[in-house]
């Protein structure tokens, strides 16, 4: 694997990164090959990802939801968590402890988000996304006809995909995630069905054509599909129940940003900060305007002297 690596983590999209450069310590070398290690079978298990950061040996792959994979997956997070908690950190060098303490938090920022936040069985838009093969249509990384492939190869699994969210979602989910996963299983639907079509409507390799278009019609209909079912079975047992509250939002900002302040204090922090952004734009809006009326004033002015002179 590349020494330079972005590692994404799921609930909030952030991102850390591994220094390269010289080694100043034996442990650093160590604490590399575990790093290399998580990071091999993070993208393995999330290969859209992969593809995202460039990594295209993962083309055409997609994540196994199943509920061994899904156990599988946090049982390798957890192990590697255990290696990483018994390293010997106070060997590395400043920037491999600096590392260490980035992945650390980003390892138990991915359990967190399975084991608390419950992505996979208390979150609907988890699965309403995952059809989005957008990227190999808006990034020309290759020969068009491999990225056909990729995309069918894709699309093939959605019957697999809206299976695994039926047999993982628990039977009350939140509102605002039904509601929201509706739309966006709709909204993929539609793109499928109108953008991803026009965008490849110039391609002439009929039979891989023929392929993707049955690939396609299927994969509109599951996720049609996925949409009724969450309004028809889903929405009427519909909770209220969304908040994380406040431990659960602590650990998110610890193990997500390593930020340690009570919510308390951030809160008056970025309602401060809010209020002097307000202030400024208060301030900015006064000069705008301040200036039309000026502007207005010397229009009227010059068409007075116009009439006169006429």
């Amino acid at each position: 694997m590349k020494k330079i690596v972005l590692l994404i983590t799921v609930a909030l999209c952030g991102c850390v990164r591994l220094a390269d450069g010289p080694r100043h310590t034996p442990a650093d070398a160590a604490f590399q090959q575990i790093a290399d290690e998580y990071l091999k079978g993070y993208l393995a298990w999330r290969p859209q990802t992969g593809t995202a950061l460039g990594f295209h040996e993962y083309d055409g792959k997609i994540t196994d939801f199943s509920r061994a994979s899904i156990f599988a997956e946090v049982a390798r997070l957890r192990a590697i968590d255990n290696r990483l908690d018994k390293f010997d950190a106070a060997s590395l060098s400043k920037r491999g402890f600096y590392d260490y303490r980035i992945l650390r938090n980003a390892i138990k920022r991915e359990i967190f988000g399975f084991e608390e936040i419950k992505g996979h069985t208390e979150n609907p838009m988890t699965y309403a996304g995952v059809l989005d093969v957008n990227i190999y249509i808006k990034r020309n990384f290759g020969p068009l006809a491999g990225r056909v492939r990729s995309i069918t190869a894709i699309l093939e699994q959605a019957p697999g995909i809206m299976a695994a969210a039926k047999a993982n979602l628990s039977e009350s989910l939140p509102r605002p995630q039904i509601e929201t996963a509706i739309e966006q299983a709709n909204g993929g639907a539609d793109f499928l069905q109108k953008d991803l079509v026009e965008a490849l409507a110039s391609f002439k390799d009929e039979a891989l054509m023929a392929r993707f278009r049955a690939a396609n019609t299927r994969a509109i209909e599951e996720l049609r599909g996925y949409a009724a079912y969450l309004k028809e079975t889903k929405l009427p047992r519909a909770s209220e129940r969304y908040a994380l509250g406040r431990d659960r939002y602590v650990k998110l900002l610890e193990y997500g940003e390593m930020v340690s302040l009570p919510p308390e204090q951030l809160l008056r922090i970025g309602m401060e900060e809010l209020q002097r952004t307000q202030k400024i734009f208060e301030e900015t809006a006064k000069q705008i305007d301040s200036r039309k009326r000026r502007s207005r004033s010397s229009r009227t002015f010059r068409k007075t002297i116009r009439r006169l002179k006429a």
